[in-house]
Order: structure tokens, then C-alpha cells, then sequence
């Protein structure tokens, strides 16, 4: 998953005596879809100025499993390249209001756990999933003896009997609700961790985006 390998970076970056991710390895493509054939309009490749990860986060956890890009150069909106909306900030009303809601995930990741068999996809891809209440999401786990912990940073999303699920290398992409205050599609959630991919009572595990909004807007630029 990507939180593995911003952790690899960083521990890198680290015994050089820096305490950030070094941001030259990344970069950024705007207005892609087909990674494997040319886009049109053509995509676009934005070199990465600063990585900010959460001051919450270990490496080898997902909690606080969030970071944001800074672009060296302002966006340019076009038909295929438009902002996302975010969801309210914590503790303001509606902003927990995505439960049971129906959801898109979306990736470039594996179309299935069995590797042997399914393969990382070239187009990207969208999933219907429903968010389950972190209650309910925690009970399903345990009933298939898993111990993992679903913390109110985490949501969780997909579907009681499996099937439909984001999967290895979708880390990172984004889940989201559409025609919701005001019509607009919300970012709520980043792929974040899981286990298996679409297997029964196992829902995938988002970092969730609503109670990280006073630490993204500390660093937005009006």
C-alpha cells in the first residue's frame, strides 16, 4: 500500500538527517485515466513542492494515515481537471452524516486479492460501496476473528456479504458521495487499509477526511 512506501521513503530520508518525506521523488498527474494511452486533453505532470504528513502518524499504523501535496505550481481547472469538494469540519453538523450512504472508490489498483489469478489495471476504476457505521464495521470484523481496530479517524465502506471492495495498490485514492449538500460529489474518505480484498464482513478502512479539515485548512492557500 502507498502508507508503506511514503514509510520506506521516509525512513530513508531520515538516516540522511531530515525529518521529511523528500518530495522530489513524487510528482503528481492531472486528467489521467488511461495510464498505458495518451489522454485527451493531454494529462498533466505537476512536480511536488512539499510533502506534510500528519503529526499523528507512525509508520506500520493507519491511523492518521493522511499527508497533503504541495503543487510547486497553481492548478489550472479544465474540463478534465476539476477540484474535489470536502466534507465539513469535525463536530460541525452534517459532517457524520455519511453513514449508510452509498459511495464511490476509485483506483488503478488489482482487480482482485488472488494475484495468481487478477492483475493491476491500466484504466481507472470506480466501485459502488456502502459507508457502514464504525459500530457496526467493528462488529463485523470481530465476528470473523479479526482483532483490527476501527478508530473515529477511520470509516469503513463495502458491503456486509463482499464482492465490491477497493484493493492492493488503490491506497491513497479517494472515497466519495455524491449528490450531497447542495449536489456536490465530497471526498470523505482516503483508501487507507483493509484485509483481503471484498471478502464478507471485511470493509475496506478509509481515513476519514471530515476530522482532519482544521488541520487541512491550516495549510490552504486563499
Amino acid at each position: 500500500m502507498v502508507n508503506n512506501t511514503l514509510c520506506q521513503l521516509y525512513s530513508v530520508n531520515a538516516t540522511e538527517g531530515k525529518d521529511s518525506i523528500p518530495s522530489k521523488q513524487f510528482r503528481v498527474t492531472l486528467g489521467e485515466y488511461n495510464l498505458r494511452e495518451p489522454e485527451v486533453p493531454a494529462a498533466i505532470i505537476e512536480n511536488i513542492q512539499n510533502v506534510i504528513v500528519h503529526p499523528g502518524h507512525t509508520c506500520g499504523q493507519y491511523v492518521n494515515d493522511i499527508a497533503i501535496l504541495e503543487l510547486e505550481s497553481p492548478i489550472i481547472w479544465s474540463d478534465s481537471v476539476q477540484p474535489a469538494c470536502l466534507p465539513t469540519g469535525q463536530g460541525e453538523l452534517g459532517y457524520k452524516s455519511f453513514e449508510g450512504e452509498r459511495a464511490i472508490a476509485a483506483g488503478w489498483g488489482w482487480l482482485g486479492e488472488d494475484r495468481s489469478k487478477y492483475k493491476r489495471t491500466d484504466v481507472l476504476q470506480k466501485v459502488n460501496v456502502n459507508v457502514v457505521e464504525n459500530t457496526i464495521c467493528r462488529e463485523w470484523y470481530e465476528s470473523q476473528g479479526k482483532k483490527t481496530r476501527v478508530e473515529s479517524q477511520q470509516m469503513c465502506a463495502g458491503h456486509e456479504t463482499g464482492g465490491r471492495d477497493s484493493c492492493w495498490a488503490d491506497s491513497g485514492g479517494p472515497l466519495m458521495v455524491g449528490n450531497h449538500l447542495g449536489g456536490s460529489t465530497i471526498v470523505v474518505g482516503v483508501v487507507s487499509s483493509g484485509v483481503g480484498c471484498a471478502r464478507p464482513r471485511l470493509p475496506g478502512i478509509y481515513t476519514r477526511i471530515s476530522e482532519y479539515i482544521p488541520w487541512i485548512t491550516q495549510f490552504a492557500i486563499v
